[in-house]
């Protein structure tokens, strides 16, 4: 599997001019809402992307003047040792203003100081991240505290990036300049606006970029005018994917497996629900058991497989017991009433169905409140009395149960007495019942005494009164 993926993502350095992305993977950024094995192999596409746009396929303003074997990329050379003194391709604008990097104008804004344009620049890609890598920088970044220099240096790099950038493209810009371009938000233009300079150039600052010391101001204050395509890379296409290729090349096949577990239990549930829709009008809490399933899977597939917080294998017997527990013994329950709702179908009414457009919606719906209840194993009525169709068939069915049961106790004698009759009940009740006119209610009265009889038990209860005046 892995030299297979290192052919596909052309790192195989025998075919290092070949770059093929991996089909039937969701295109993009890695998704954190679908599994991390999903995440790796997005990853995995998304430098190869990137891979192709240094080798190549870079827009004009990004577009090194002479491409090397190591070409440039969206933050500098493939390697990190891009030279200084390579020369690129800039406008005559560009030379005679000291200006490079710069994407458009934005608008008809100019800078605050003065009568320049402001322009957008080239700025590097964002830095794509799995969820796994997500979560070590939040327990580096915790671990570190808000006040490490260190901390300061991962949450403002890509601030620092675009900051280098926009002062390549706009010389003469200023820090609020750049804060109307970046976060308007922070900009708090003055309600009486210049007609003569309506270019939102009347403002200040917001309160939190006021504050002594705040980030915003110290990087702004280290950042030098580099364009993005003379800057470190903040996203090392080649380093990212043989991080993935080695994160699966160290994978057992067990813990690959795990990793496949959430995607696996995830088309389980879409195809019991594809198969069962058919007979989702008879299921008892079809839609809510569907919703739960589909809510447990989502839940189980945020387990922790590779890392956990715990030591050894606990968080991942934890989760394959989560699994087999929670999600798997209710899909089997599933597929089991699914099951039990066709064969009775098929038993009580083998000439009608669903699809037959010779029954009325009338009868398919009593039909339907039949099985229904059947399945939920509670009284229900026959449809049409005793003596209904369905009635002779229910008989029918009770005589081959006796039939069967006699044939593997080789008792003939009674196989040729079998007729169609009920088998023997579960339960008895008799009732006896004081009859006569009651003064204010009529006939009957509140005395009784019921005896139930089942094989291994004898219960008696009623009610009795002396109060006359029932009387």
């Amino acid at each position: 599997m892995l030299h297979q993926l290192q052919f596909c993502t052309g790192l195989d350095r025998q075919n290092d001019h070949q770059h093929h992305h991996l089909f039937n993977v969701a295109s993009g950024f890695p998704d954190s809402r679908t599994c991390l094995l999903h995440q790796k192999l997005q990853m995995l596409n998304v430098c190869m992307e990137r891979r192709t746009l240094r080798d190549g396929g870079l827009p004009f303003a990004m577009r090194p003047s002479t491409t090397g074997p190591s070409g440039t990329g969206t933050g500098g050379a493939s390697g990190g040792d891009q030279s200084d003194e390579e020369f690129f391709d800039c406008s005559d604008e560009e030379q005679e203003s000291g200006a490079t990097g710069r994407l458009s104008r934005l608008g008809k804004m100019l800078l605050v100081n003065t009568d320049e344009p402001l322009y957008i620049p080239v700025t590097q890609e964002p830095v794509p991240k799995t969820e796994d890598q997500l979560e070590d920088d939040a327990e580096v970044m915790l671990k570190l505290g808000p006040g490490s220099e260190l901390c300061t240096q991962m949450m403002s790099a890509s601030l620092l990036s675009d900051m280098e950038s926009f002062k390549a493209a706009n010389p003469a810009g200023q820090l609020e300049d750049f804060i109307r371009w970046y976060s308007p938000r922070d900009w708090i233009e003055d309600e009486s606006v210049d007609e003569q300079d309506p270019f939102g150039r009347k403002g200040h600052l917001s309160a939190r970029m006021l504050i002594p010391g705040n980030t915003w101001q110290t990087v702004w204050e280290g950042a030098r005018p580099i364009p993005a395509r003379r800057q470190k890379r903040l996203f090392d296409d080649t380093r990212e994917a043989e991080k993935v290729l080695h994160f699966l090349e160290s994978r057992t096949i067990g813990q690959i497996a795990q990793l496949t577990m959430a995607t696996v239990f995830h088309v389980g549930v879409l195809t019991v629900t594809k198969n069962a829709t058919p007979d989702r009008a008879v299921i008892p809490q079809f839609d809510e058991t569907i919703d739960h399933m589909t809510a447990t899977c989502c839940r189980l597939s945020r387990e922790n497989w590779i890392s956990g917080t715990g030591t050894g294998t606990a968080p991942r017997v934890i989760s394959q017991t989560k699994y087999e527990q929670q999600l798997l013994a209710e899909m089997m329950q599933l597929e089991c009433t699914v099951t039990q709702a066709r064969s009775l179908q098929r038993k009580l009414f083998p000439t009608g169905s669903s699809k037959s457009s010779l029954i009325s919606e009338e009868k398919l719906a009593q039909q339907q409140q039949l099985i229904q209840g059947l399945l939920q194993a509670r009284e229900t009525n026959l449809l049409e009395g005793a003596s209904s169709p369905t009635a002779v068939r229910l008989m029918d069915l009770f005589a081959e149960v006796k039939r069967a049961a006699n044939e593997q106790g080789s008792n003939n004698e009674q196989h040729l007495s079998i007729g169609k009759t009920l088998p023997d009940p579960i339960e008895k009740q008799f009732t006896l019942r004081l009859s006569g006119n009651t003064v204010s209610k009529g006939a009957g009265s509140p005395q009784f005494l019921r005896a139930i009889l089942m094989p291994q038990e004898f219960r008696l209860c009623g009610a009795f009164s002396r109060n006359t005046t029932f009387y």
